[in-house]
């Protein structure tokens, strides 16, 4: 097929890559007949964007995407850290649950309201002091 057949087909978008590829190849090699030298500078761009787009697509990733990609992961396994911290510790809370009352005597944990009432009784009788001994103990003479 001849470059002014492929040409229209260009311009009629019918063109396959290969077909296209071949018309840059062409206006790009130096020796274009004058009548089609007006065509020249379309396909040399065409030429010098594909040669770019390559060359980004194949260039590896920058230290910065890398040092984007490498925060991105280090937060977001922060996060579940702390999430599954934060889930244990609820779970953990509601498993140990404290009762709502509930009295420490001499270290040991007490819920018993009677048993609490009868330790409460017994330390004010061991601590009751008559008129005297209270004066006494205020105001020591």
């Amino acid at each position: 097929m001849n470059i002014e057949e492929l040409l229209n087909k260009y311009f009629e978008g019918e063109t396959s890559c290969e077909e296209e590829r071949e018309l840059r190849h062409f206006f790009t090699q130096g020796i274009v007949p004058k009548h089609l030298k007006e065509y020249s500078p379309l396909f040399a761009f065409l030429e010098k964007e594909n040669r770019q787009a390559k060359t980004t697509d194949t260039e590896p990733a920058t230290k910065q995407r890398r040092l984007r990609r490498h925060a991105i992961y280090t937060l977001s396994g922060i996060a579940a850290g702390l999430l599954l911290l934060l889930g244990i510790a609820g779970i953990h809370r509601h498993l140990n649950a404290m009762p709502d009352s509930y009295v420490i005597i001499d270290g040991k944990c007490y819920t018993d309201e009677n048993l609490v009432r009868e330790q409460a009784m017994a330390a004010f009788r061991n601590v009751s002091l008559d008129e005297d001994e209270l004066l006494d103990s205020l105001f020591g003479e």
